[in-house]
């Protein structure tokens, strides 16, 4: 009953019908599940991308290839590049907001370029998982008559339930159909619950982007205020930014402060000299600027002592 108040829930707030839907426990059980479906025999991932769709690209017997967005552009994506190394693709993998630089491309310039390209192939899978820190609107009526993309959003990270996680993939109804047949799974009911609530609660959406937007430009302004740190623009939560520190000292000092702070050094198209960061409460922020901030205080000890 709780699977039909979500289908119900699709249908009337995103225009969804259930043909079109696939939902899973989790974001990984589906990009895994894609390429085992699609069989590709290359796999074309633009960067900087999380290792998980590389895994999931090798564990289906495919060769991975990468195109990474440049530190010289900020790191924002430029889709004629994809375009240039497409040819001998069978599937792509994007998440828009990239989950390592936080940088948004236009959904319309992604669809763009998938319609100009041959009909059928590659396939592209597009992660959305950040999306909500972005933008509000749901649109997916340029998506489910299209047979070459599948889009992928997950409860784990705006909503904050990474215990309950529900992840869902939408695309056309032959493509779902063909997941459909593939799938292992059964939905945990209280993640579907959850999710429900979660995406009823218009209160909570706005609030929480409200917060995030004011507590992004404080911890931005205050990261732009620290000499030896560069910070590179964001659509989302995710900050990533560049240290001309040694990266292991800053890790260290971060970690004895309670940060567990994730480098970038396994990230394709990133470098050990990158971190990407969250925006956290406001208080945890402060904490972590002090923390940041007392490198600096350190290093003019160890000066004034020699």
């Amino acid at each position: 009953m709780k699977m039909e108040g979500l289908k119900g829930l699709f249908e009337s707030k995103f225009g969804l019908s259930p043909e079109n839907m696939l939902f899973a426990n989790s974001l990984k059980e589906l990009i895994y599940l894609i390429p085992r479906v699609l069989n590709p025999k290359r796999v074309l991932i633009a960067g900087p991308a999380p290792d998980l769709y590389e895994d999931a690209a090798r564990s289906a017997g495919s060769e991975v290839l990468h195109v990474n967005a440049g530190e010289e552009q900020g790191f924002s994506f430029d889709m004629a590049r994809l375009q240039k190394n497409i040819e001998n693709a069978d599937l792509v993998f994007m998440a828009n907001p990239n989950r390592i630089t936080g940088k948004m491309i236009p959904r319309e310039t992604i669809i763009e370029t998938i319609s100009a390209l041959p009909a059928g192939r590659p396939h592209f899978v597009v992660d959305e998982s950040l999306v909500e820190f972005a933008a509000s609107g749901v649109n997916y009526a340029d998506i489910i008559n299209r047979g070459n993309i599948t889009m992928l959003r997950t409860t784990a990270y705006f909503y904050g339930l990474p215990g309950l996680e529900l992840a869902y993939a939408v695309s056309s109804a032959e493509v779902i159909a063909s997941y459909k047949r593939s799938r292992h799974w059964e939905i945990n009911l209280l993640s579907a619950e959850a999710a429900r609530t979660a995406y009823k609660d218009l209160t909570f959406q706005k609030i929480s982007r409200q917060y995030l937007q004011r507590e992004k430009s404080v911890l931005v302004r205050m990261l732009k205020k620290i000499e030896w740190i560069k910070v590179y623009d964001t659509d989302a939560n995710i900050i990533l930014i560049k240290v001309a520190k040694d990266a292991e000292e800053v890790r260290q000092k971060l970690r004895r402060s309670g940060f567990a702070i994730k480098g970038c050094g396994d990230k394709s198209g990133a470098g050990r000299s990158f971190f990407r960061l969250s925006v956290m409460k406001h208080e945890n922020n402060l904490k972590f600027i002090s923390a940041l901030n007392s490198l600096n205080q350190g290093n003019q000890a160890r000066r004034d002592l020699s």
